[in-house]
């Protein structure tokens, strides 16, 4: 089984990346979709916060790779869909692609005939579309991961690894939570990956529950509530 990832400049593609490098996981094929974008500066505190996660949050994608001798095929577009991207994804001999970014798959790469895994921040059926971490936090106290092979409906592709977090106690949950726990499923998905992902959960699209973007004040709940430890 053959598994590939690609990576865009933002930070889950950092915390995949550096953390699958440190547990000596390799990808027989990388791609990076670099649209050159100037990279956020992070305070100290954030740094530091970031790397006992795991991550170094200041360090680019393309540091990343050039310092690991790694190599990759980069696009200068971030663009999950387009034609240059799916010519060169149909060269390849590689089976499955984890995916962190570029927009919604469409016909065309859904069809490409690579299958793509996308780790979402959270349980599937019950936790479906947008900031779906702060949901679970609100409702149950958690937050957790589903990886899934995509399709063309959202978050409703066949299961193939789950995990819950305690939720964290600080207030850095969209910088620093969400991709820890997307990268800690990644690893302990690929770790264990003797398993075919053909042994996979079918999901019914009409179970559970669609989320969408959290409202400010909701959000500010959740976050106030990892900080209280309520």
């Amino acid at each position: 089984m053959s598994i590939g990832i690609i990576l865009t400049s933002d930070v889950r593609s950092k915390a995949y990346i550096q953390k699958t490098l440190n547990h000596q996981i390799h990808f027989e094929d990388i791609i990076f979709m670099n649209d050159g974008r100037t990279e956020k500066k992070y305070s100290e505190n954030i740094i530091k916060l970031s790397k006992n996660y795991g991550f170094d949050i200041s360090q680019s994608v393309m540091n990343t790779l050039l310092k690991n001798n790694l190599d990759f095929k980069e696009f200068s577009f971030v663009d999950i869909n387009n034609p240059i991207l799916i010519r060169y994804l149909q060269s390849l001999d590689t089976e499955f692609f984890i995916f962190t970014g570029g927009g919604i798959l469409k016909h065309d790469i859904l069809s490409s005939g690579v299958k793509f895994i996308h780790l979402h921040p959270g349980i599937a059926p019950s936790y479906r579309g947008s900031t779906c971490f702060y949901y679970s936090i609100l409702n149950e106290n958690y937050a957790g991961v589903t990886a899934y092979i995509m399709n063309k409906n959202l978050d409703t592709g066949d299961i193939i690894y789950q995990k819950k977090f305690q939720k964290p106690n600080h207030k850095y949950l969209d910088n620093i939570f969400d991709p820890y726990i997307r990268s800690e499923t990644l690893i302990e998905l690929l770790e264990n990956k003797s398993t075919p992902f053909t042994e996979s959960i079918k999901q019914n699209p009409f179970d559970g529950e669609t989320y969408y973007i959290i409202h400010p004040v909701l959000k500010h709940i959740a976050i106030l509530s990892c900080l209280t430890n309520d």
